[in-house]
């Protein structure tokens, strides 16, 4: 019996991609907590106000965290936009989402290297360099599925394949922003991102 040859287009089930996908997207929101540190405290007296300067060393950590996790979650949401709109995928597609996930699996490391080192704009070039490759693999990956009707589902429209790209591109855009002031000089342009949430109502 002659064995079958897998060829790029070759349809596949898209459960095991998802699968891999989710458990990347949660174990990386789960790391990304442990880059908030609680320092020992020292022995003896323990007061209020130590607690209270504790939280305020404690809130640049606690900034990057919010941010990058509401950034893997918009990830993970325009994951499901495009994947819940497609009955299987093919090989090439199989690997564009595994190096996808190559750099939201970093994540949590150019947070913790943004976050270490606040005031060095190279620090937040490095975690918004990864938020636009995260960010444009994601859109070529729907812009390959859009394309291919062997993978899309019968009834997307052309409006709701314009809808997702836009979606798709908000993020890259927000990423360039992003090192554009960082190559000029500006710290904290990690806080660019807090406008993701707006933009992803608006358009």
């Amino acid at each position: 019996m002659a064995k079958e040859k897998m060829t790029p287009h070759m349809g596949m089930s898209k459960n095991r991609a998802e699968a891999l996908t989710d458990g990347i997207f949660a174990f990386a929101m789960t790391l990304l907590v442990l880059g908030m540190e609680v320092p020992e405290p020292k022995p003896g007296y323990i007061s209020a106000d130590m607690v209270s300067a504790t939280l305020a060393d404690i809130y640049p950590d606690f900034t990057h965290y919010l941010v990058a996790f509401v950034m893997l979650a918009s990830f993970w949401l325009l994951h499901h936009r495009c994947y819940d709109r497609l009955k299987a995928i093919d090989l090439r597609m199989l690997w564009m989402n595994i190096a996808t996930l190559v750099f939201v699996a970093l994540i949590p490391f150019t947070t913790d290297l943004a976050d270490g080192y606040v005031e060095v704009p190279l620090a937040g070039l490095i975690f918004s360099v990864n938020m636009l490759i995260v960010g444009t693999l994601l859109f070529l990956q729907w812009s390959y599925a859009s394309r291919s009707k062997h993978m899309l589902i019968e009834n997307v429209t052309p409006e709701q394949i314009s809808m997702v790209s836009r979606k798709m591109l908000i993020m890259p855009c927000i990423a360039i922003i992003a090192i554009a002031l960082a190559l000029m000089g500006f710290p904290w342009t990690v806080m660019v991102y807090m406008i993701a949430p707006i933009a992803y109502f608006i358009f």
